[in-house]
């Protein structure tokens, strides 16, 4: 197994923070939309895909972006899996309480997760 040079490291971390900074705008803009109410149209569209983007990976990259030196496809994994019990999680309690608000759990999310990533966007690893 090879030791990964100085250079790869820094475009691995590099890399992380573009998609920390991206995954922080993706959350800020699905809740934008979400405020504005747009439903329909190419907007509409847009807010779809912006909102199921951050759920999936947003959570996910705020955990992730704790691992060390860790192989990207482990990230990705840790990502998605992540995000994807996460979004459960908050939709099964939703509907066991029978309180049905997923604007008020995309916000919600999006407090908890923006923080994290910012911190991974700034914070040298």
């Amino acid at each position: 197994m090879s030791v990964p040079s100085s250079a790869e490291l820094t475009r691995a971390r590099v890399a992380r923070r573009v998609v920390a900074l991206l995954l922080v705008l993706a959350g800020i803009a699905a809740c934008a939309l979400s405020v504005l109410g747009i439903t329909g149209g190419v907007i509409g569209e847009v807010r779809f895909v912006v909102t199921f983007a951050f759920l999936i990976l947003g959570p996910g990259w705020a955990a992730a972006g704790f691992l060390r030196r860790a192989p990207a496809a482990h990230v990705w994994m840790l990502t998605v899996g992540v995000g994807v019990a996460t979004t459960l999680l908050v939709a099964q309690i939703m509907v066991s309480t029978g309180e049905w608000r997923p604007a008020i759990a995309l916000y919600a999310m999006t407090a908890l997760s923006v923080p994290l990533l910012l911190r991974h966007a700034v914070v040298a690893q």
